[in-house]
């Protein structure tokens, strides 16, 4: 329904209105659930790297980071979704501000005049009209707002798949350097074990050893050859991921199996004094920041959805030329301009604008709850990562002893045997040990390094540093 006032009686009207209405009452934004501090830490022990801001070597893994924020496509799409939202942000923030439009216009008629002779009749013009929309409620500074929040999540949203990807590939990397080590742990034990079937078959020809004994051996090196293939497949697998996340062809892991192994990253001590508290962590981590410029994005839309139900208030301004010959443009008697206003209001539509304003509001409320809980899952990730390298911590130092004791009793249990004092099945329970526990002490260090750059990526820290 279009009604033309005059310009007094639109401002009676804007004013009725504006006394009528109100801005919606929205709840609470999300509170802030950060407790004072953080338990599970680490134990200061000077002795080992309780917390670190980087590895001794970071020069490798710096380079998996560098690749992967270079050519990563997820990353390439929300830098994308970034450039989309800024420019949506923009285009909002001017249809807040008057528009200006031009135009020309040639005709020619032809016609009867009373005596039922035929004429032609032409008509040109040029005019220029602007046009502003006022905004009495909001909704196009709220509009311009939502937009804009839109831009800012589209930003954080970018720095959280940063983060998450390059942690995700150092991950990769560390486990690659894992199954490395291991690989090249069962490679080296099967010579080894191969050697000691050969004593035993030694032996048994000298008639000082059993066909158990050599058969018990057999199986120990049959054992160890079986899992080296199962080791070189998930090497293989690993890479393969990694490579896709650099943004890389996969590569020919037969190929790849040839190339130096990379030292196993070992942590850099630095002080726990460094680690945020549990208010600065949420500041910090870019999730939580999206979650809650998302809750002000929907805020904003609620007022957007209240405002559509309320009169818009539109002024027009015109100025032009019309005339019968184009000679005779932009002459005094040629001109033509207007200036109108027009206020609008769909006042009957069943409860739509209403029904529209209620699930801006429950959306503004489902944001709220996203980002508290966007909250209590950075905490409990940074709390569980504290917690993963207290422990991880604890638990290498343990294994690295019983791999040491372990290569010990193996080479005193080896002597006893080649002396006749033993049995072999000593020597094999000791050979046995030792291949596990020196084979847990190498996914213990590459948890450890995990651990670590879960810390790291829970506070948000930059994953590696120049040495």
């Amino acid at each position: 329904m279009l009604v033309r006032l005059t310009p007094l009686a639109l401002a009676a009207a804007a004013a009725a209105l504006l006394a009528g209405c109100a801005a919606p009452g929205l709840k609470d934004g999300p509170k802030n659930l950060a407790p004072a501090a953080f338990t599970q830490l680490p134990p200061a022990n000077p002795g080992a790297a309780t917390m670190t801001a980087a590895f001794v070597d970071s020069a490798q893994l710096q380079r998996v980071v560098d690749e992967v924020l270079a050519n990563n496509r997820d990353l390439r799409a929300a830098a994308a979704r970034l450039k989309q939202a800024e420019a949506l942000a923009d285009a909002a923030g001017a249809r807040r501000l008057p528009s200006v439009s031009a135009g020309a216009n040639a005709s020619r008629q032809r016609a009867p005049n009373d005596q039922g002779v035929y004429n032609n009749f032409n008509s040109y013009g040029v005019n220029a009209t602007a046009a502003w929309e006022i905004d009495l409620w909001g909704r196009v500074s709220a509009t311009a707002q939502a937009a804009g929040y839109d831009a800012q999540g589209a930003a954080l949203d970018r720095d959280a798949a940063q983060l998450s990807l390059a942690s995700t590939a150092l991950y990769l990397q560390a486990q690659l350097i894992g199954l490395g080590y291991r690989l090249k742990l069962a490679k080296e034990t099967l010579g080894v074990q191969n050697q000691l079937l050969d004593l035993v078959k030694a032996r048994v020809g000298a008639g000082r050893g059993t066909s158990l004994d050599q058969a018990r051996a057999e199986a120990l090196v049959a054992q160890t050859s079986a899992s080296v293939p199962a080791l070189r497949n998930a090497a293989c697998l690993t890479r393969l991921q990694l490579d896709v996340l650099r943004g890389q062809a996969p590569a020919d892991c037969d190929k790849a199996d040839s190339d130096p192994l990379p030292a196993m990253p070992e942590p850099r001590l630095v002080s726990l004094g460094t680690l945020p508290d549990p208010a600065g962590l949420l500041a910090a981590r870019p999730d939580v920041k999206a979650a809650a410029v998302r809750a002000q994005a929907a805020a904003a839309r609620a007022q957007v959805a209240w405002a559509a139900r309320w009169p818009t208030l539109g002024l027009t301004g015109q100025i032009g030329w019309s005339a019968g010959k184009a000679g005779d443009l932009f002459k005094s008697g040629t001109q033509i301009h207007s200036i109108a206003g027009a206020l609008n209001w769909n006042f009957l539509d069943f409860g739509a604008r209403k029904a529209e304003e209620t699930a801006a509001r429950a959306g503004f409320e489902a944001a709220v709850a996203a980002a508290e809980q966007a909250q209590l899952a950075a905490l409990q990730d940074a709390q569980g990562s504290l917690s993963t390298l207290r422990e991880t911590e604890q638990q290498a130092s343990a294994q690295a002893t019983a791999a040491e004791a372990t290569q010990r009793a193996r080479d005193l249990a080896l002597k006893r045997y080649e002396a006749g004092v033993t049995d072999f099945y000593a020597l094999l329970s000791a050979e046995q040990e030792r291949l596990a526990a020196q084979d847990a002490l190498i996914q213990v260090q590459v948890q450890r390094a995990t651990a670590l750059l879960g810390v790291h990526k829970a506070f948000a820290a930059k994953l590696t540093a120049a040495n």
